[in-house]
């Protein structure tokens, strides 16, 4: 009896084993920087004039860090301008846990409410991200 537990336990044991194994093969996740979470609370977006930009936020303002640093430099501003999954320009405000969204950058209109921007990412791929996502 004791020895067909033994078996048992040694078996249970090999398949955690090859679980845990087989798992973190299949989770490579390459260059990614996985140890440090914040890092992936960003947003890297296409600005109206085609500069490239990085944003996070940080005490209810945008951090915006540029592409070409030759030109621009890192600042904070309230809002960014961006364009959307249809090639639309937009700009957004935070406001609490959601964003202010103003078509073509048209303040007087009412802006809209948005729990998410969809924006287009460096490489021209749709992208969605929450102001929980961004805030740092």
């Amino acid at each position: 009896m004791m020895r067909i537990c033994a078996i048992l336990l040694a078996a249970f044991l090999i398949v955690i084993a090859a679980a845990r194994f087989a798992y973190s093969i299949s989770a490579d996740t390459g260059d990614a920087p996985v140890d440090r979470p914040w890092s992936q609370n960003k947003m890297q977006f296409v600005a109206w004039n085609e500069e490239k930009w990085t944003a996070w936020i940080r005490d209810e303002a945008f951090e915006l860090d540029p592409e070409n640093t030759g030109t621009w430099s890192r600042h904070s501003n309230p809002s960014i301008a961006y364009v959307d999954w249809s090639g639309e320009p937009w700009q957004a405000k935070v406001e609490g846990d959601e964003f202010v969204l103003a078509r073509h950058g048209n303040w007087s209109a009412a802006g809209e409410r948005s729990a998410a921007i969809r924006y287009r990412d460096w490489n021209g791929n749709k992208q969605l991200r929450t102001v929980v996502d961004l805030r740092r």
